[in-house]
């Protein structure tokens, strides 16, 4: 009836390391489709990789607690922290490989029995998120990245108090600048 995550994670990511272990190993198995997708992908899975990496190796904090170097992306730590964890960059983007070839392989299943999978757009993000931590000027954020302006709802039919989420909000008129690209 019940599920406990934590023992599931710590498990697909031992098979996720095996994985990677294996592709390191022999990687002509699938080298040039590998960086393919790497190539394809860079605009987003550069920084989420980066992310990923450095948030491992910070014991999983809330990046907006990581040292200001890395919180605040101070291009040297950035570049030293790349160059002494290659391997750890390229196995968080083999991960994403992995499993955007799996959701292409569930998809097309799908479509061929007629199946149309819709997806979905939530109106926020996490404020522990790549895109809020390699796009701070997207979202109302202090010098020191800390969120300013955060997603809640007041009082209602459900909550007496109202309800604070947290999540950052964005700075509309900085991706009006850049013509929404982030969207």
């Amino acid at each position: 009836d019940t599920v406990d995550f934590g023992p599931v994670i710590e498990w697909k990511l031992t098979l996720l390391r095996r994985a990677y272990r294996n592709y390191r190993k022999k990687p002509s198995l699938c080298k040039k489709e590998f960086e393919t997708f790497c190539s394809e992908n860079a605009e987003w899975l550069d920084d989420y990789s980066l992310f990923r990496a450095i948030k491992d190796a910070q014991g999983g904090t809330l990046w907006t607690t990581w040292p200001a170097e890395f919180r605040l992306r101070d291009p040297k730590a950035i570049a030293e922290f790349k160059d002494t964890n290659a391997s750890a960059i390229e196995e968080q983007k083999f991960y994403q490989f992995l499993f955007f070839r799996q959701w292409k392989n569930v998809k097309d299943y799908a479509n061929k029995k007629g199946i149309t999978i819709v997806g979905d757009i939530p109106i926020f993000v996490a404020l522990d998120s790549a895109d809020v931590w390699s796009m701070p000027e997207l979202f109302y954020l202090d010098d020191q990245c800390q969120p300013t302006v955060v997603a809640g709802v007041p009082p209602d039919y459900f909550s007496a108090t109202g309800q604070l989420w947290g999540n950052p909000q964005y700075d509309w008129a900085a991706m009006k600048k850049t013509g929404y690209a982030w969207w």
